[in-house]
């Protein structure tokens, strides 16, 4: 399929080449960071079929495409001079900055950055380890045996060396030696530290005293110390004579970095997150019903704006800790209810061109719980969707609570993460609540939908935004 004439409806609706400034795409969205925004011709794009919305958000212009979006990208730049950023994950923000980003802008670009590239292995996780539980439940797999051993190290890798994979990509977004960052990750996952330093021992290091703590899937000491290892490098590389520098900056920066993390950074980003961890755990012992059901309406939204970037550490965090965590059990019902949405939108269409953009944001959200297509495409052309999506979201959120059905590994919803599912200790429960959001959010679009079948078929087709 040639991409060619879409692809130059969009160079000219942004003002041509000359006024794009970053290009850089996710899952299903072009992002554009634009020169001078007043020559973007929204109007334009609104009447091509072939775009399923568009959102100014965080100060960039994010043109939904779908899952063909790379093949658009690629077009773009084959096109044109356009330097286009590298391919970025769900929501980060990296590669699109302005000068006049607020503080909690930046704050999620950078949480974004660093976290984003792992989301997909993380996922990838769970569904081996559903994979493997399910292996051992039908007696194919020996859980004493070297296949498990084996599959299990795949499994948990990298939950086991996170501060390693996290101090990689901290280091990076901070400007600092990635490499030389991810050694000092790995420095403090080394045996001779795990077997001594241990959460809450008193020790000392060269006569000062210090509480000790294991770095092992934590999340906030990693990025303190890469943020520190960033001012700390570029000091070294100002002072340190070039003819040395290549052996002596990453000398000093583990000599300086490793003893300050472990003994003054990691007790700082210990305290913060237990916190956290501690606020987090009065939510949940508050009520627990109550909890999950407004976890099961917001955290859809919450994905959409990008504020999960603060939520997920903290998620990630006490699910290591913890070995559950509902409010990712809770949110992911709001997924589930976008199926049911675009699902009942996909039946109820009466034109071509949207039962085509409600089933393909219907097929992704199943095949994969991508939840653009069905958001921009489906609900932001019919707002009325939306009350169907939170009462989808609430209806399974407040089951997971009812039920105390939590999960106890990281995936994604839909078909790729259901053996994840299938493999939690409440897997008949936790999929009653998904279940159970799909079919109100189904029959809550249908009813809703019906006042909307008498009106002109221009309005029954309105995907372009009136």
């Amino acid at each position: 399929m040639s991409y060619e004439s879409l692809a130059k409806d969009i160079i000219a609706a942004v003002g041509g080449e000359d006024n794009v400034e970053t290009l850089a795409h996710c899952a299903t969205r072009l992002r554009f960071g634009l020169k001078d925004k007043s020559k973007f011709n929204k109007e334009a794009l609104e009447s091509n079929g072939q775009i399923m919305g568009i959102m100014e958000l965080k100060g960039t212009v994010q043109i939904l495409i779908g899952t063909h979006v790379n093949d658009v990208f690629k077009t773009i730049l084959s096109l044109t001079s356009i330097k286009g950023g590298e391919k970025i994950d769900e929501e980060i923000k990296e590669e699109l900055k302005e000068t006049n980003q607020s503080l909690f802008d930046k704050f999620l670009a950078t949480i974004a950055a660093i976290l984003s590239p792992y989301l997909g292995i993380l996922a990838s996780a769970g569904i081996i380890k559903g994979l493997l539980a399910f292996g051992v439940n039908l007696s194919v797999v020996d859980p004493a045996g070297t296949t498990h051993a084996v599959l299990s190290a795949a499994g948990n890798s990298i939950i086991f060396f996170f501060p390693i994979l996290l101090a990689f990509t901290a280091a990076k977004k901070f400007g600092a030696n990635p490499y030389v960052g991810a050694t000092i990750g790995a420095a403090l996952m080394e045996p001779s530290i795990t077997g001594v330093v241990l959460t809450g021992s008193s020790l000392t290091f060269a006569g000062i005293p210090f509480i000790g703590m294991e770095f092992g899937a934590t999340v906030f000491p990693i990025i303190l110390s890469m943020f520190a290892f960033g001012y700390l490098e570029k000091l070294l590389k100002k002072t340190m004579p070039k003819a040395v520098s290549f052996i002596m900056v990453p000398l000093l920066s583990l000599l300086i970095m490793v003893p300050a993390t472990v003994v003054i950074i990691g007790p700082i980003g210990a305290l913060i997150a237990n916190g956290v961890s501690s606020l987090y755990g009065v939510l949940l012992e508050g009520n627990l019903v109550i909890f999950t059901a407004i976890m099961g309406a917001i955290f859809i939204f919450v994905i959409m704006l990008g504020v999960h970037w603060v939520v997920l550490p903290i998620q990630l965090a006490y699910l290591a800790e913890h070995g559950y965590e509902y409010s990712l059990a809770a949110g992911s019902c709001g997924h589930y209810a976008l199926m049911g949405v675009t699902l009942a939108a996909f039946l109820m269409a009466k034109d071509r061109e949207t039962k085509s953009i409600a089933g393909s944001a219907a097929f992704i959200n199943i095949l994969s719980g991508v939840t653009e297509p069905g958001l921009y495409g489906v609900c932001f052309k019919n707002k009325k969707y939306f009350i169907s999506l939170i009462a989808g979201g609430i209806t399974g959120g407040a089951l997971v609570g009812i039920f105390q059905a939590p999960l106890t590994t990281f995936a994604f919803p839909g078909l790729f993460g259901l053996p994840a599912f299938m493999a939690l200790p409440y897997a008949a429960q936790y999929l009653t609540a998904m279940l159970s959001a799909t079919v109100v959010g189904f029959v809550v679009t249908l009813i809703l939908g019906k006042g909307f079948k008498k009106e002109p078929k221009e309005n029954l087709a309105d995907v372009k935004g009136k």
